[in-house]
């Protein structure tokens, strides 16, 4: 477990969405790690996956923060515009959330 102090967000909110090859996706924390686990130790993503219905290349525009439509990575946010940083940057990404709630797992 890392021994610096970590910011509540950068470990339990969602950071961005991966696909695992054969699995779905994962979604992963600021660490790149499933939501929730702060080690500095390689985690196979697979256990984590879940298909995600609907996620298409226009949803994924929606869902991240540089409008691209890459399914395979999806960012909610950068480090210029983390949640944490304004009020601006928390409404945006709050938008972002809301919309990635509403998708359905298989």
């Amino acid at each position: 477990m890392p021994t610096q102090t970590e910011e509540f967000r950068r470990v339990f909110l969602p950071y961005c969405i991966e696909r695992v090859e054969g699995h779905g996706h994962v979604v992963l924390n600021r660490l790149h790690k499933p939501l929730g686990m702060r080690t500095g130790e390689h985690v196979d993503y697979a256990p984590y996956a879940v298909k995600l219905v609907g996620l298409t290349p226009a949803k994924a525009e929606q869902l991240s923060h540089a409008r691209s439509q890459d399914t395979d990575r999806i960012h909610l946010y950068s480090d210029a515009t983390a949640p944490t940083r304004s009020p601006a940057d928390w409404d945006a990404y709050q938008r972002r959330l809301q919309l990635l709630a509403t998708l359905e797992l298989a």
